[in-house]
């Protein structure tokens, strides 16, 4: 956006003497915009389908590769608003994994929805889309996604529970009457709507990489990765280690 587009849309009359300060002032407001917080609502404990098991990697990988990892709460649900959710993890070499979908029901095991699918993955951050055969998921309805990666023939599990919410009224109108996607990715953030926020950021750059508000959003996430108990405060500890790796190395 030009500097004349955008005093056009704030509807700015510039005189000589103050162009320099509203300059000022709006790159100041839209760097505000561009650190804004990722905000978990109402952080609940995620079941024990998404423990994190420690460090899932190959045994033929070096112990420097950072393994398979969900950029998604994982210790915690997360909140989507879409019934079509789009997925995104991170991998150090090009890997093929197969996708699950399980709809998680109280006191029963997690139900699957539709077959898996399988993709092939290039090396750094990757998306997967909700499958198109599956059916649409449902507002208020906990689920489970599953990545999983085969290794000496043995297969390595990483998932990750979500809950399809409605977007709050207020949050839904100032979507709608912007196509600004910073905008879009921090409304999402502050409203912890992940899946959301992160594909927003990661649409601001190219080749998938995470840019100043992807960079910000992963570390945001990740300092709210916290044990349940003592079993599992190593493998927590390990995996923020590699968020935040990966924070770093793929900001751009």
């Amino acid at each position: 956006m030009t500097k004349e587009q955008i005093f056009k849309q704030y509807k700015i009359t510039v005189k000589p003497r103050f162009t320099t300060i509203i300059i000022l002032c709006l790159l100041l407001f839209f760097t505000s915009i561009a650190v804004a917080d990722f905000k978990p609502t109402n952080r609940k404990p995620a079941s024990d389908y998404s423990r994190s098991g420690g460090r899932r990697g190959c045994e033929t990988e070096s112990i420097a590769t950072i393994p398979l990892t969900l950029l998604a709460p994982q210790t915690y649900v997360g909140y989507t608003a879409s019934l079509r959710p789009t997925f995104t993890g991170y991998v150090s070499s090009p890997q093929k994994v197969e996708l699950r979908i399980f709809e998680l029901i109280a006191n029963e095991d997690p139900k699957p929805i539709g077959n898996e699918v399988l993709a092939d993955v290039k090396a750094g951050i990757f998306q997967i889309n909700y499958p198109d055969k599956y059916p649409n998921l449902t507002v208020g309805k906990t689920y489970l996604w599953q990545l999983s990666r085969t290794c000496l023939e043995v297969k390595i599990d990483e998932s990750a529970e979500f809950i399809v919410a409605e977007i709050p009224s207020t949050i839904k109108n100032k979507l709608l009457t912007t196509n600004n996607k910073l905008e879009k990715a921090n409304l999402y953030a502050e409203e912890g709507f992940w899946y959301e926020a992160v594909t927003e950021a990661l649409q601001l750059t190219n080749n998938l990489k995470l840019g100043k508000l992807g960079t910000n959003l992963v570390k945001d996430f990740a300092k709210y990765e916290s044990a349940r108990d003592q079993r599992e405060e190593v493998a927590v500890k390990e995996r923020v280690k590699y968020l935040q790796q990966i924070a770093i190395q793929e900001q751009d």
